[in-house]
Parts: C-alpha cells; sequence; structure tokens
C-alpha cells in the first residue's frame, strides 16, 4: 500500500472516531466507509493489508468486505502467479467504478454543460446545451433532460445505473440543498425549476452545490497540480468567484460562501467582479472601441475570436481587466497563504492577454507572489467536480445499507 493511502486512512478514522456510546451500526458504518476510501485510492488490496492497515480485526474486514462485495461496489479478482509451492492466485480487492453512474449539470458557463461519469469521475458523456438563454424556462429544462437521454442512450447506459444527479450552480447554496444568495445575472438558468423537474423526470436525488466550490473539487482530483494539498481555484466568466481547497478538502465557511471575492471592494467603491465579470469586461472594451472610433456588436464569443486575431486593442483591454483580477487574485492569496492559484471559467477563451494583465496586476512585495496557470480541465472542472460529489453521496447511502 502506497504512503498516500496509508496516511488517508489514519485520517479517515481520526476525522470519524466512534463515539463512546456509539452502537455496532455506527461501528459498521465508520468501518465501511473507511474501507471503501482504502479500496477506492488503492484499487488493489488485500484483506490482509486492509486489516493492518486500518488497525481493524480479520474477522471485521472480511465481514464489512463480503457486504461491500454483495452491493456490487467492492469486486475481488485473482491477480498475478500462485507462489512456487502451488495454490491459488492471490486475492485483491478493487473499486467498482461501474456500480453507479453520476450525471452533472454546470450552469456557471455561458453554454451550460452536461455530462455523465463513473465513480472513477471519467466522462462517459457531455453534451453542451445550445439553446437561447432568454428561451423558456420549459424549453431549458426540457433541454437538460434530452441531453442526459441522449448521453445515455448513445453510451448504453441503463438509465437506472444514474442514481444521482449534482448540479454546479452559481450563488451561495444553504445546508437546506437550496440557493441561497444568486446573483441575478445568473437567473436565466437558476430561476426555472431545473432541480425539481430533473428529480420528477428521472426519480433520482438532484443536490445543489456552489458551482466554483465543485470546479476546485475537480482540478484537486484530476487536474494538473493536484499534488498540491491546497490550492484557489479562480473562475471568471459571468460572475466571478473562488473555490478554497485545503488539505484537499473544499473549505465552504460557516455560512458556507467562502471564496466570494468577486464581493472584494476596488479603491473606487465598486465590487470586483462588476468590473471584471462579463459585462464589465464587454463594457470596458466597448468603450476602448467606441473611443478609436470602431463600432462593433460585442458578445463574449466576439471578443475571444478577436482577441485569438491579434486585435492590440481588444487585448490591451483585456490585459486591463486582468490587472483588476490579479490584483482581487493577489490579495485572496495572501489572506490565506496559498501560493496555487488556477483560473477557469470562460476567460481561459481571451488567450495570453487575460494572464498577462493577471500578473501586471498582482504588485511586487516582500511576500511570495501566486503562482497563476490556466486549468487543464477547462470547462470540464465543474461536471467533474460533481462526480466528486456525487461519489461521496453514493457511498455515504452503502455505507448505511
Amino acid at each position: 500500500m502506497s504512503p498516500e493511502a496509508r496516511e488517508l486512512s489514519r485520517a479517515t478514522l481520526i476525522s470519524d472516531p466512534v463515539p463512546v456510546s456509539a452502537n455496532r451500526s455506527t461501528s459498521r458504518e465508520i468501518n465501511k466507509k473507511a474501507l471503501i476510501d482504502v479500496i477506492h485510492r488503492e484499487n488493489g488490496i488485500s484483506r490482509a493489508e486492509l486489516a493492518k492497515t486500518l488497525g481493524l480485526s480479520k474477522p471485521a474486514v472480511s465481514k464489512n468486505v463480503a457486504e461491500l462485495i454483495d452491493l456490487g461496489i467492492v469486486e475481488e479478482k485473482h491477480i498475478g502467479e500462485a507462489g512456487t509451492s502451488g495454490g491459488r492466485r492471490p486475492i485483491l480487492l478493487f473499486f467498482n467504478s461501474t456500480h453507479s453512474n453520476i450525471g452533472s449539470v454546470d450552469l456557471s458557463l455561458e453554454e451550460p454543460v452536461c455530462a455523465i461519469g463513473d465513480l472513477n469521475f471519467k466522462i462517459q458523456g457531455m453534451r453542451k446545451i445550445k439553446i437561447d438563454r432568454h428561451a423558456s424556462p420549459k424549453k431549458k429544462r426540457q433541454s437538460v433532460v434530452t441531453a442526459f437521454e441522449e448521453i445515455l442512450s448513445e453510451k448504453s447506459i441503463p438509465s437506472q445505473k444514474m442514481e444521482i444527479i449534482v448540479i454546479s450552480h452559481p450563488g451561495v447554496i444553504g445546508n437546506e440543498n437550496e440557493p441561497h444568495i444568486v446573483d441575478e445575472r445568473h437567473h436565466d438558468w437558476t430561476e426555472i425549476g431545473l432541480q425539481a423537474h430533473l428529480e420528477t423526470h428521472f426519480g433520482i436525488p438532484v443536490i445543489l452545490e456552489n458551482d466554483v466550490g465543485l470546479s476546485a473539487l475537480g482540478e484537486v482530483h484530476l487536474g494538473e497540480i493536484r499534488q498540491n494539498e491546497d490550492i484557489i481555484y479562480v473562475k471568471c466568466g459571468i460572475g466571478l468567484g473562488a473555490g478554497v481547497i485545503v488539505d484537499r478538502k473544499l473549505y465552504k465557511g460557516r455560512g458556507r460562501a467562502a471564496g466570494e471575492i468577486g464581493s472584494f471592494i476596488t479603491s473606487y467603491g465598486k465590487r470586483v467582479e462588476d468590473i471584471v465579470a462579463m459585462e464589465g469586461l464587454l463594457r470596458h472594451l466597448h468603450e476602448l472601441l467606441y473611443q478609436a472610433g470602431r463600432k462593433v456588436d460585442l458578445s463574449f464569443s466576439i471578443v475571444a475570436e478577436m482577441a485569438a486575431n491579434g486585435d492590440e486593442l481588444v487585448n490591451q483591454g483585456i490585459r486591463q481587466i486582468g490587472q483588476e483580477l490579479g490584483r482581487a487574485i493577489y490579495n485572496a492569496s495572501i489572506m490565506l497563504d496559498i501560493p496555487n492559484v488556477i483560473l477557469g471559467g470562460d476567460y481561459l477563451l481571451l488567450g495570453d492577454a487575460i494572464f498577462e494583465g493577471i500578473e501586471e496586476g498582482m504588485p511586487q512585495t516582500f511576500l511570495t507572489r501566486p503562482r497563476v496557470v490556466g486549468s487543464t480541465l477547462k470547462d470540464t472542472s465543474g461536471v467533474i467536480g460533481g462526480f466528486v460529489l456525487g461519489k461521496d453521496e453514493i457511498i455515504r447511502q452503502v455505507q448505511t445499507v
């Protein structure tokens, strides 16, 4: 077993200690959680090694593993060659990533994304929702249902195997799994009753979570710098927010609003989001072009195309917006003492100019400047984060069986 898996297994037992008054059922649930966590991450381990690693008795491990095998979440396989004295090949335990499927929707992008994945966070199919943002709520809801059904059909996935859907939702999500605070610029997709519609149509649980937090989870599990335990993921597009990962866990804060860097106040009394997010960017570029005698009907996709084609004035304006974003990133990084920052969201389409502006906006001080890199997961980080959350919920349900 790897040192990382050993440390994880110990942390699992420490973070979920059995209360003095706990009954045997509670103890079994905790044992199952520890077993599943280690089997999932090691993906090839014997019962004896499990017992040794977790400090559990062999009978307790065997009983819990038998239940997990019956449920289909764990598989056993004969691996390798038999010993020199003959006998059976060793039997190892593996996590069954095809046990269930997870649906994931990211509503934060200009074109929302639907995807279905397995329990190892592998995307099995994905669709972009290409529909006018001003279409009726009914048409929008149906477009999401259609995307899921097309993926299920195309990939020959039985609909009953999709056990949960996670919606990557802009704004602050309350403890009651409902939006608590959502900026009106996101209402085109957040006010259409999607959660209830998907629950009714597919007959499965639908969970909401903050979009940037889910993207941060996706990055820490499958992104390029996932070896770093602490990261700040900054997502910029229609809105601006950050997800904070500490010790590989999403930090939400007491009010579940941690990471709302868009609400930072600038020196001229405006919120950073109002300046650097998509509306502010388009407004700033329109003014620059108008002053230069150029009248252009701008949209974000047109701006991205103009930037890619080397339009000097457009790239200058993007760098200026990037400078404001860089100052916000610097402040967040210094305050949290987290130097690793990932930029994701629609602004990746703006190319080098946005990163140049971010670098220019971060001051040179005696403190360590953050290292800002672009997301390698791009517009899939949110749906992958949805897979991570969905897997945890499925395993939580398995623990209680």
